[in-house]
């Protein structure tokens, strides 16, 4: 399971943003079913983010979206950024 969130953070948040999710990326990365958890910055756009999370299965991701680091995560959001949007695909495997 993969969660992408892509996230405008207004310019003069972006120090608060990154001081946040760098404390809330690090407890994500221990909770179960985590297998990775990233913040991206576009390139020619120092605001334009992208956070990309790697779930072992689709109850992790779930048990992580009803706990209080999701929350912590999702307030950041909503205060510091222009806009955001939330996606989530599931990546399967191809066969030769």
């Amino acid at each position: 399971m993969v969660s992408n969130t892509e996230i405008t953070v207004l310019p003069e948040n972006r120090r608060e943003f990154f001081q946040t999710v760098s404390s809330v990326s690090s407890r994500i990365r221990r909770e179960k079913g985590c297998v990775s958890f990233r913040v991206y910055e576009e390139t020619g756009n120092e605001n334009s983010m992208i956070l990309v999370g790697v779930w072992v299965n689709k109850e992790d991701w779930y048990r992580h979206c009803t706990g209080e680091n999701f929350a912590v995560l999702h307030g950041t959001v909503q205060v510091l950024s222009i806009k955001s949007k939330i996606g989530h695909k599931l990546l399967g495997v191809l066969e030769d």
